[in-house]
């Protein structure tokens, strides 16, 4: 009796090969017709040489995952429960970007004595917070601090507090123009999308998928990578020698203050 199943096994996996869907796949379509329209139109307009490989996939879930991975190469990073599998209703992708931001929050803020790079906790220390203070705070701070460095040294350091417009004025085009950059993200002035924003803040402000949008945060990821490691050259700097460098960060900022 001849094999019937080999040539409809051989069919399916020509069909695959070309990129058409699953039954899963077309299942998902037919049930939220307006939903798949947008995902489409988001693919072709976004990835298109990717069209057969994302609706090769055999669930929405799995298509969505792999769309945001190529998205990801491109452009910028998507929120990272998209590459879960567990957003299995195309709409959860299309209603709007669901972009990953980085601005410090309150929380952020105040986990800074804790497991925080110690370059990281010494910048901060000559920052003013921009948060209402208690002296608790700064005293959990000042105290993760010395870890590094002298007491005496970071008796010095309690007034400086930096705004960051004073920063600027007093250390920009200098070697230490790193900490006027930290300034400005501990307050969220860094005039960047993904580095002024926080997650409280995204929810007041949902973006949709508009060509002119993508385009614009993809140039505003790539400057935010090329600060953020600009800085983080600049704490491993700081990080070698934490004690001398930090006094010399101090005496620089108190020269610079006497002199005007």
């Amino acid at each position: 009796m001849p094999d019937r199943a080999g040539p409809i096994i051989a069919m399916a996996i020509k069909l695959r090969s070309r990129g058409v869907p699953s039954i899963g796949s077309l299942v998902a379509q037919l049930d939220t017709t307006e939903e798949f329209t947008d995902f489409l139109k988001l693919v072709d307009e976004l990835l298109p040489e990717r069209r057969q490989d994302i609706l090769s996939e055999t669930t929405p879930a799995a298509q969505i995952a792999l769309f945001a991975s190529y998205f990801e190469d491109r452009y910028f990073p998507l929120h990272e429960y998209l590459r879960y599998g567990d957003i299995t209703e195309y709409r959860e992708l299309t209603f709007q970007l669901p972009v990953i931001v980085r601005g410090i929050t309150y929380d952020d803020f105040h986990e800074m004595p804790g497991d925080v790079r110690a370059g990281i906790q010494l910048m901060t220390f000559l920052v003013r917070s921009p948060y209402d203070e208690t002296e608790g705070a700064s005293a959990a701070l000042a105290e993760a601090c010395l870890q590094h460095v002298s007491q005496e040294i970071i008796e010095r350091a309690a007034p400086i507090q930096l705004e960051p417009d004073e920063a600027h004025k007093l250390l920009n085009e200098t070697q230490f123009e790193q900490l006027a950059y930290w300034a400005d993200r501990l307050h969220m002035c860094t005039n960047n999308f993904f580095l002024d924003t926080d997650d409280e803040m995204l929810g007041y402000n949902i973006m949709g998928w508009d060509r002119g949008t993508v385009e614009d945060l993809t140039n505003q990821w790539h400057q935010a990578e090329a600060a953020e490691n600009r800085l983080y050259e600049f704490v491993e700097w700081l990080e070698a020698d934490p004690r001398g460098r930090f006094e010399q960060m101090v005496n620089f900022i108190e020269e610079r203050r006497a002199n005007g």
